[in-house]
C-alpha cells in the first residue's frame, strides 16, 4: 500500500510540473508574438509618417511652382509701355511724294515694331496725306532674322489696287519704318510665306532695301 500511495504521489508531481512547464511556454510565445505585433505597429506607423511627410514636400513644391509663376505673371504684368517717336510714312493725295510724320507709339519691348506699322495702317491724321492700303489689313508678326525684319500681313494686303510707281511707295513705306529701329533690309510676307510678286509689278522675293529717311520731308 506505501509502495503503491508513493507512486501516485510521484504521478500527480509530474503531472503538475508539466502543466507549469507548458504554461511558461504559452506564456513565452505570448510575449514573442506581442512584440512582433509592437514591431509591425511601429513600422506601419512609420510607412505612414512617410508617406504623409512625401505628400507634404510634393504639396509645397506645387505651391512653390504656383507661386513662381504667379510671380512671373504680375512682373509681366507690371511693365509698363514705353513712348517711342517714331516717322510714319504716307503718301500726298496725289500720290507724288511720300513725306514724314512724326508719331508716338507705346508699347513694351519689339512690340514696338508691329505697334508702329499697326499705326501706319491706320492711317494718317493730316490732311494732305493719303493711305495706300486698307484699314482691315493687318500685321501678323514682325520676327528679325539675321539682322532681315520679317513682316507678315494678312493677305488683304494682296487686295490693294497699285501702280508700279504706288507699288514702289508701298513696299518703302514699310521698309523705312523698320530701318528706324537698325533693320535696313525687310522681308514682306503674307501669311508668313514669301510672295515674288505682291502686286505683280516689284520682285518681292527677297528683302526691300529702305532708302534713307533723309530723301524725304517732315509733313507740315
Amino acid at each position: 500500500m506505501k509502495r503503491q500511495s508513493m507512486f501516485l504521489l510521484l504521478g500527480l508531481l509530474i503531472l503538475l510540473l508539466s502543466a507549469c512547464g507548458q504554461g511558461s511556454t504559452s506564456n513565452g510565445n505570448d510575449q514573442k508574438v506581442d512584440s512582433v505585433e509592437t514591431e509591425q505597429s511601429s513600422d506601419a506607423t512609420e510607412q505612414s509618417s512617410d508617406a504623409t511627410e512625401d505628400t507634404v514636400d510634393t504639396e509645397v513644391e506645387e505651391t512653390d511652382i504656383e507661386t513662381a509663376e504667379t510671380d512671373t505673371e504680375a512682373d509681366q504684368s507690371e511693365v509698363e509701355p514705353t513712348t517711342t517717336t517714331v516717322k510714319l510714312i504716307f503718301s500726298d493725295d496725289d500720290v507724288m511724294d511720300m513725306y514724314l510724320v512724326d508719331s508716338e507709339i507705346n508699347a513694351t519691348g519689339d512690340a514696338v515694331y508691329k505697334a508702329t506699322l499697326e499705326a501706319w495702317i491706320a492711317g494718317p491724321t493730316k490732311q494732305g496725306l493719303t493711305s495706300l492700303i486698307s484699314t482691315d489689313v493687318e500685321v501678323q508678326s514682325v520676327e528679325i532674322i539675321d539682322g532681315v525684319a520679317h513682316v507678315s500681313f494678312s493677305e488683304t494686303l494682296l487686295d490693294t489696287q497699285v501702280g508700279s510707281g504706288t507699288e514702289y511707295m508701298l513696299l518703302q513705306q514699310i521698309a523705312m519704318a523698320m530701318k528706324q529701329f537698325g533693320f535696313n533690309e525687310t522681308q514682306i510676307l503674307i501669311n508668313g510665306e514669301v510672295y515674288p510678286e505682291l502686286f505683280g509689278h516689284v520682285d518681292t522675293s527677297e528683302p526691300v532695301v529702305a532708302e534713307p529717311l533723309e530723301n524725304y520731308k517732315d509733313f507740315n
